[in-house]
């Protein structure tokens, strides 16, 4: 069955009016005819219909899951053994006087230490 369409409406004081003449005022009234008055109502659980007759359980706690993946902690890295990457000898810093040729020399050993942890291809 298809859907009712439905139409917004809007209430209007019965001394407001539009200049223009579009504005129709409406009248809320029950589907017995009596005026709609605006206010609070209450509703009881019972009333209400077409509700499911049983509800979906609540998520068991996290500590209470079978199954779950435990906490992991990789490993501390060694030369050996990655911990998230394998760790190299470490590089001495240059000396200020560097000459071009140690230079490159430390950029490269540098790199071949990075491509050998896994950081660089």
């Amino acid at each position: 069955m298809a859907a009712p369409l439905t139409q917004t409406l809007v209430v209007q004081e019965h001394d407001e009016a539009d200049e223009t003449g579009l504005s129709i005022p409406v009248r809320l009234v029950k589907p017995d005819g009596t005026p709609f008055a605006e206010g609070v109502a209450t509703i009881a659980w019972s009333a209400i219909t077409g509700k499911p007759s049983t509800y979906p359980a609540a998520a068991p706690a996290w500590s209470a899951i079978t199954g779950k993946p435990s906490t992991f902690a990789p490993p501390a890295p060694t030369t050996s053994a990655r911990g998230g990457v394998l760790q190299q000898a470490a590089e001495p810093q240059l000396a200020a006087d560097a000459d071009s040729a140690a230079i490159i020399a430390k950029v490269n050993s540098t790199l071949t230490k990075l491509k050998a942890a896994g950081v660089l291809a």
